[in-house]
C-alpha cells in the first residue's frame, strides 16, 4: 500500500504539472548539473570542490532545481513567485557567498558542505536558464525554435520547449544517476532570505513543502513523461535535432556555462566577491577581466509571461522527510520507482513479442559489423563528422573521425580528430580504443570550442601532400562571441600530418559558427580542390541567414598563417533570416564545370503574405546549386512539405534510374511527413523523412527522379545521404540514413529509436513513388528496394547520426557512427565498421 500511495501521489503531481502547462525543466537541469560535473576540477585551498560536489549529490542535484520551487501555484497558491524569481540572480548568489564565508569558517563541517553543494546545483541552474530563456542575450534556444519552428513565437516555444524538454531528457538519457534521498539545507537558506531581504520572508516549512514538490515531480517525470516524446516531437523538430548540440543553450552549451559557474563560485568562496564583476545576470560574473561592455543591464522574468493555476492538489501529499539540524532529507522508496520502471519494461517487451512475428529477420540485415571503434570520453560524440582519403600516400583510403564533444578535467568540450589508417586489407578489423590505438591524434584547445565538428581534405598548399581541415564552430564561447575556426594541417611527408594547424581560419562575426560545414571542391575550376567553408548560423545579413565562402588553394598558403572571412575567394549569402544556409555541402562535376551545391533546410516559403502570418510554410528547404566564381545561382530547388528541411543533408553522384545513367542529386527531407497506408487505410507517419532523388541533366532545373520515404514516425529517414560505387561498377549506390528509426511502429511509446542504414543499388533504382510500391499490404517500404540494412546494435544512440565509405584493394567498408552511444562510455559515441 505504501508503494502504491507512493506511485499515486507521483503521477497526481506529474499530471498536475503537465495539464497546467506549468513550464518545468526540471530533468534538463539535473542533466546539465550532472554533465558539467563530469569535467569539472577545481581545488582551492584545501578544498577539492570537484570531490565535495560528488561526495554530496543528494544536495547538489536538490540544488540544480531548487530555483523553480517557488513558481507553481502548487506551492500555497504562487505567493512566493518572487522569492523564486529573486533566487535566480546573481545577488542571491553573492548573498548565499557572503553568508557561508561569515558563518562557517573552514574547515566545513558535513552540513556546511552539503549547503555548499546545494549552492553549486543553484548556479547552475542559474546559468543554464539564461541561455535557454534568451535572458539578456539574443538567439538563445527558445528564441531560436519560436523563429524555427513557431513562426517567430517565443511563448508558443516557450511553452513547449520548458516541459518537451524534460520529455526528450526522459526519452533519451539515463537517469540512473539520480539520487534517491535529496538533501536542502532549509535553516540556512532561510536565514539567506531573510539577510537578503531584511526580514522573514519566507518560512523554513514553506521551503521545505514546496521543494518536496519537485522531489516528487522530477520522481513522477522519471516514471512516465518519455511516453509524451510522440507529442513534443511531432510540435518541433528543432527540439529534437538541436536539444542537445545548439550552439547558445543547447545541454552542451549551458554544461560549458555552468562549469564556469562552478569555477567562479570556488573562486568567490575562498576569496570572497570584492575582485570579482557581480552583475544581475550570473551569465557575465567574471573574476578576471572586465567585460562590463557585454553586459545587458535590464532584468527579464524568465517566468514573466506564465499563468497562475489553480492547484489540483487539495491537500499536502504524505511526505517522506527526514529532519535534521539544520535541513531537511527526502526520500523515496527506491523499489517503488524501480517497480513501475519494470512493469513498463515487461510490457514493452511482450508488446514486441506479440509484434515480431510480422518483423522477421530479411536475409538483407546485416546486424553484426566487423569491428567498432570507441571512446571511453562520456560525451565526446566520436562520429559527428567523418571523412576518407589516402592522408599516408600508401594507396588506400584511411579513416577520419570527429570528436567535437571529447573533453578532459579542465577542459571542456575542446574537442579532438582521429586518424586511422587502412592497408590492403582495409581498416583495422578489430574492437579498439581510438585515444589508444588510432594512428594519429589532434585536439583542440579552446574551450568548448568543439574542434573536429566538420572535415575536409585537399592539398590546400598544392607540395602535393593531402592536407586535413578541421572546423571548430564554437571557439569564442567563452566570450559568448562562438565565432568559430577553421584549422589546416598540413601533410607531411612520411610524419602524417603537423601535430599543430599551420593555418588558421577565423570570422569577425558574433555567432559565425564559421567550420559548421566544410568541403574540398574545385572552385576556381583549375583542377585543383579549394577549401569550402559553410556557417548556417552566421548573421549573414541579418540572423542566422548563413553564408558560404571558398578558400582557394595555392602554392603560398604556407606563408599564411592566419586568415579571415574577409579573406575568402569567394562568398554567398542566404536569403532570410533563420534560412540556416551552408547546412550541408556537396559538388560534382558537369562537363569541366564544378557545381556547388549548398542546403538551407530552414528556409521558408511563403507567397505574398507577412512572414510571420500562420499561412507561411516552415522549414519547408531550398538546395541552391552554383558555378562559381559567378555568386548566382544557376537553379534553386525548394521543398514543399512543412517542417520537411529539404537540404538538410545533400549527395550528387551517377545512377542509373529507370534503366539510364544519369548524374544525378539525392537530397534528404528527413523531417518532412509521409504516408502509410495498411491495406486501405491511410494514415500520416511524422517526421519519418524522405530521400529525393534529382536528375541534373539539365543542370538549370533539376527534375524530381524517385522518391524514397522513411517507414516509422519521427524516423528521420534520409537523415544522412551518400553516394558511393561499392561494386565497382561505376554507378554510385545510395546510402539512407535513418537515425531514430523503431524497430516496430509502437516501440516509440516503450523504448528507444534504434536506427537503419539503407544501402539502395546504383542499377536497379526506379522512378516516382519507390517505396509505395510493396511486397505486402503495408507501405512505404524502404526495406523492400534495399540491396543491405544495416541494423544498430545499440538502441538510442542515433546510429546513422554519419556514414562514410573507405576502399582498399580488397574490399569496400561502411562506416556508420552512433555519436551517442553509451556503450562504452555515456554519449562518447561509437563507430561501426561494416564490410561489403
Amino acid at each position: 500500500m505504501a508503494g502504491l500511495k507512493v506511485r499515486s501521489v507521483l503521477l497526481l503531481i506529474l499530471y498536475h504539472f503537465c495539464q497546467r502547462c506549468i513550464p518545468s525543466g526540471i530533468s534538463t537541469h539535473v542533466e546539465i548539473a550532472h554533465r558539467a560535473l563530469e569535467f569539472f576540477f577545481k581545488r582551492e585551498g584545501n578544498v577539492n570542490y570537484r570531490q565535495l560536489l560528488l561526495n554530496h549529490q543528494d544536495a547538489f542535484q536538490a540544488g540544480s532545481i531548487y530555483p523553480d520551487a517557488f513558481y507553481p501555484s502548487i506551492c500555497k497558491s504562487g505567493i512566493f513567485h518572487d522569492v523564486s524569481e529573486d533566487t535566480h540572480w546573481s545577488p542571491f548568489l553573492s548573498a548565499s557567498i557572503h553568508y557561508i564565508r561569515r558563518n562557517y569558517p573552514q574547515p566545513w563541517e558535513e552540513a556546511t558542505e552539503k549547503l555548499v553543494a546545494f549552492l553549486f546545483g543553484v548556479a547552475s541552474h542559474m546559468v543554464a536558464d539564461i541561455s535557454w530563456h534568451s535572458l539578456g542575450i539574443d538567439q538563445g534556444f527558445l528564441k531560436t525554435m519560436g523563429e524555427i519552428d513557431f513562426q517567430g513565437s517565443y511563448s508558443e516555444a516557450h511553452s513547449v520547449g520548458d516541459f518537451g524538454g524534460d520529455v526528450l531528457s526522459q526519452f533519451e538519457l539515463d537517469f540512473s544517476y539520480l539520487a534517491s534521498n535529496w538533501y536542502v539545507p532549509v535553516k540556512d537558506l532561510a536565514a539567506i532570505y531573510k539577510e537578503f531581504y531584511g526580514k522573514e520572508i519566507i518560512t523554513e516549512s514553506t521551503i521545505t513543502d514546496c521543494t518536496y514538490l519537485l522531489f516528487l515531480e522530477l520522481h513522477g517525470e522519471r516514471l512516465a513523461v518519455a511516453k509524451l516524446f510522440p507529442t513534443y516531437a511531432s510540435k518541433s523538430p528543432f527540439l529534437v535535432e538541436k536539444f542537445h548540440e545548439y550552439f547558445l543553450g543547447g545541454v552542451d552549451d549551458m554544461a560549458f556555462w555552468t562549469n564556469n559557474i562552478f569555477e567562479l563560485t570556488s573562486h568567490m568562496l575562498e576569496n570572497g566577491t570584492s575582485g570579482c564583476f557581480l552583475p544581475e545576470n550570473p551569465l557575465f560574473i567574471n573574476c578576471t577581466r572586465e567585460h562590463k561592455d557585454k553586459y545587458v543591464k535590464s532584468k527579464q522574468s524568465k517566468h514573466e509571461r506564465h499563468k497562475n493555476t489553480t492547484s489540483l492538489l487539495t491537500n499536502t501529499p504524505e511526505k517522506n522527510i527526514n529532519y535534521t539540524e539544520r535541513g531537511v532529507h527526502f526520500n523515496t522508496e527506491s523499489w517503488a520507482t524501480n517497480s513501475l520502471r519494470l512493469i513498463n519494461h515487461a510490457f514493452a517487451t511482450n508488446v514486441w513479442r506479440a509484434l515480431a512475428p510480422t518483423h522477421q529477420k530479411s536475409p538483407k540485415h546485416i546486424s553484426k559489423p566487423a569491428a567498432s571503434y570507441f571512446l571511453t570520453s562520456p560525451y565526446a560524440r566520436l562520429g559527428w563528422a567523418m571523412i576518407s582519403a589516402d592522408l599516408n600516400q600508401d594507396g588506400y583510403e584511411d579513416l577520419v573521425v570527429g570528436a567535437p564533444g571529447y573533453s578532459t578535467l579542465g577542459h571542456i568540450q575542446i574537442g579532438r580528430v582521429y586518424v586511422v589508417y587502412g592497408n590492403q586489407s582495409g581498416l583495422p578489423p578489430e574492437d579498439m580504443d581510438l585515444d589508444e590505438k588510432a594512428d594519429q591524434v589532434l585536439q583542440g584547445h579552446q574551450p568548448s570550442g568543439r574542434f573536429g565538428s566538420a572535415l575536409a581534405i585537399l592539398d590546400f598548399n598544392e607540395d602535393g601532400l593531402p592536407d586535413l581541415a578541421v572546423g571548430a564552430p564554437s571557439v569564442g564561447s567563452q566570450f559568448l562571441t562562438y565565432k568559430g575556426a577553421v584549422y589546416v594541417y598540413f601533410g607531411t611527408e612520411g610524419r602524417g600530418l603537423a601535430s599543430q594547424p599551420n593555418i588558421t581560419i577565423t570570422c569577425q562575426y558574433s555567432y559565425c559558427n564559421l567550420g559548421w560545414s566544410l568541403l574540398a571542391a574545385d572552385v576556381d575550376e583549375d583542377g585543383n580542390a579549394d577549401l569550402v567553408v559553410g556557417s548556417p548560423y552566421a548573421p549573414g545579413g541579418g540572423q542566422q541567414r548563413g553564408f558560404v565562402v571558398a578558400f582557394y588553394s595555392y602554392f603560398n598558403r604556407s606563408d599564411q598563417g592566419l586568415l579571415s572571412v574577409q579573406d575568402a575567394n569567394w562568398m554567398v549569402k542566404g536569403e532570410e533570416n533563420y534560412a540556416w544556409f551552408g547546412f550541408s555541402l556537396d559538388s560534382c562535376q558537369l562537363e569541366n564545370v564544378t557545381l556547388l551545391l549548398i542546403g538551407s533546410p530552414t528556409w521558408r516559403s511563403c507567397a505574398g503574405c507577412d512572414p510571420f502570418s500562420s499561412d507561411v510554410r516552415q522549414s519547408v528547404g531550398k538546395v541552391y546549386g552554383y558555378n562559381p566564381p559567378s555568386t548566382k545561382h544557376w537553379f534553386a530547388v525548394t521543398g514543399v512539405k512543412a517542417m520537411g528541411r529539404m537540404g538538410l543533408s545533400l549527395a550528387s553522384g551517377v545512377m542509373s534510374v529507370a534503366g539510364i545513367t544519369r548524374r544525378v542529386l539525392v537530397v534528404g527531407a528527413p523531417t518532412a511527413d509521409s504516408l502509410s497506408r495498411i491495406s486501405f487505410i491511410s494514415s500520416v507517419l511524422h517526421q519519418a523523412g524522405l530521400a529525393l532523388v534529382y536528375d541534373l541533366t539539365d543542370s538549370t532545373e533539376p527534375s524530381l527522379l524517385s522518391t524514397f520515404s522513411g517507414d516509422r514516425r519521427f524516423s528521420r529517414f534520409g537523415g544522412v545521404v551518400r553516394l558511393s560505387d561499392l561494386d565497382d561498377d561505376g554507378l554510385d549506390e545510395m546510402i539512407v540514413t535513418s537515425p531514430l528509426r523503431t524497430n516496430s511502429i509502437t516501440t516509440i511509446l516503450f523504448g528507444g529509436a534504434a536506427g537503419r542504414v539503407y544501402i539502395y543499388n546504383g542499377k536497379q533504382a526506379s522512378s516516382g513513388n519507390v517505396t509505395g510500391h510493396c511486397k505486402s499490404w503495408i507501405s512505404p517500404c524502404p526495406e523492400d528496394w534495399a540491396q543491405y540494412v544495416m541494423i544498430s546494435p545499440e538502441e538510442l544512440s542515433r546510429f546513422g547520426s554519419s556514414v562514410i565509405t573507405v576502399k582498399s584493394e580488397r574490399k569496400k567498408e561502411v562506416v556508420v557512427a552512433a555519436e551517442r552511444s553509451s556503450a562504452k562510455a555515456r554519449l562518447g559515441g561509437r563507430l561501426f565498421i561494416y564490410s561489403l
